[in-house]
């Protein structure tokens, strides 16, 4: 299972991941997300109905371009 840890939410109710991440999740079945004290799983059913935004970035350091995913945080 994939950990991930958030500082921060994006509109104060989304944890934003990049397409890669999710892929990565996927493939290690499971995703398990951290936030302020608190954490939630994701299964793989769950993971595989997220679709990423249509916006491209381009990473910073130069390397692949990606996609953020926007999950809701309850």
């Amino acid at each position: 299972m994939k950990v991930k840890y958030v500082n921060k939410l994006w509109k104060g109710q989304f944890v934003s991941i990049r397409d890669y991440e999710l892929e990565d999740a996927i493939r290690e079945e499971g995703l398990e997300v951290h936030h302020n004290g608190d954490y939630r799983v994701f299964t793989i059913d769950e993971l595989e109905k997220l679709t990423p935004n249509d916006r491209i970035f381009q990473s910073k350091t130069g390397g692949k371009s990606y996609r953020l995913v926007d999950i809701p945080w309850e």
